[in-house]
């Protein structure tokens, strides 16, 4: 059974990390004092999720809550723009959250439910979920605004 105070602490650790990196990339970031928020730092322009994994090697896809998508359609309608970054044990990685859809009707991720503990209740769970192709993530490295 997961502990979700372990998962928070983890959490934090790695955001007090890689924020240095993030500030680089989106201007200086103020990080959310809910432990809960659907986004870990924002400023004035962006709002950015970090989500840190134990995984290397090659991806079909990374995933991510649904409930930060629903959070984003929301911020967009409020001009802002939303990132998501994964910390991987190969390399960062970070995707702009967008329509499901391109112009040319190209499928930029699915959604799909999955079992998981992150609840903090202690058992397995259907939890909606966001999988982004890897072909739509980009290296931090390589990333540009």
């Amino acid at each position: 059974m997961r502990d979700i105070n372990i998962d928070l602490i983890y959490g934090k650790k790695s955001e007090k990390q890689v924020k240095p990196i993030l500030d680089e990339v989106f201007g200086e970031l103020t990080q959310d004092k809910d432990k809960f928020a659907n986004f870990d730092f924002f400023n004035d322009k962006y709002h950015v999720e970090h989500k840190q994994r134990s995984i290397k090697g090659k991806y079909v896809d990374l995933f991510f809550d649904k409930v930060k998508y629903d959070k984003y359609i929301e911020l967009k309608k409020k001009g802002k723009r939303c990132f998501i970054v994964w910390s991987c044990k190969d390399d960062r990685y970070v995707w702009e959250f967008c329509d499901q859809f391109d112009d040319n009707d190209e499928a930029q991720f699915y959604f799909k439910t999955q079992k998981n503990f992150d609840r903090g209740k202690g058992y397995l769970q259907d939890t909606d979920m966001v999988n982004v192709f890897s072909e739509n993530i980009s290296t931090v490295s390589e990333f540009k605004i």
